[in-house]
């Protein structure tokens, strides 16, 4: 069984990039580019996962996620924080927020993104499907 990645980044590079390589592992992945536009996709669909980037205009990253853990419909809903920030104090604010983990965008060996993703979702085949 396969599971679902929403992807939050404002980039639209990274977004795409990473809901690609998420398709390629054999995940579901959405993509949508902003804090607001996560809350409303998070109203009628509930992930297995939500990578959330810190930096957004508008409504950032520990924002949605503060609005996640506040809804018990989303409580529950693994988060990593996907930032450029690898600043201590942004780690430990996203923790504090209720973050399962904080990547650092320049020190994600992509390859390795299925060993990461492993933890948060259900197995499913590793690489395309045949």
């Amino acid at each position: 069984m396969a599971g679902c990645v929403l992807i939050v980044d404002d980039d639209l590079g990274t977004g795409r990039l990473l809901a690609l390589l998420v398709r390629h592992l054999g995940h579901d992945a959405a993509y949508v580019d902003s804090g607001g536009k996560a809350l409303a996709y998070l109203t009628d669909h509930q992930p297995d996962l939500v990578i959330l980037d810190v930096m957004m205009p508008g409504i950032d990253g520990l924002e949605v996620l503060s609005r996640m853990r506040m809804n018990p419909t989303t409580a529950d809903v693994p988060v990593v924080m996907f930032s450029a920030l690898a600043d201590p104090q942004f780690r430990q604010a996203a923790k504090l927020r209720g973050a399962n983990d904080y990547w650092v965008k320049a020190s994600i060996d992509f390859r390795n993104l299925g060993e990461r993703l492993e933890p948060y979702l259900p197995s499913s085949p590793q690489g395309p499907p045949n």
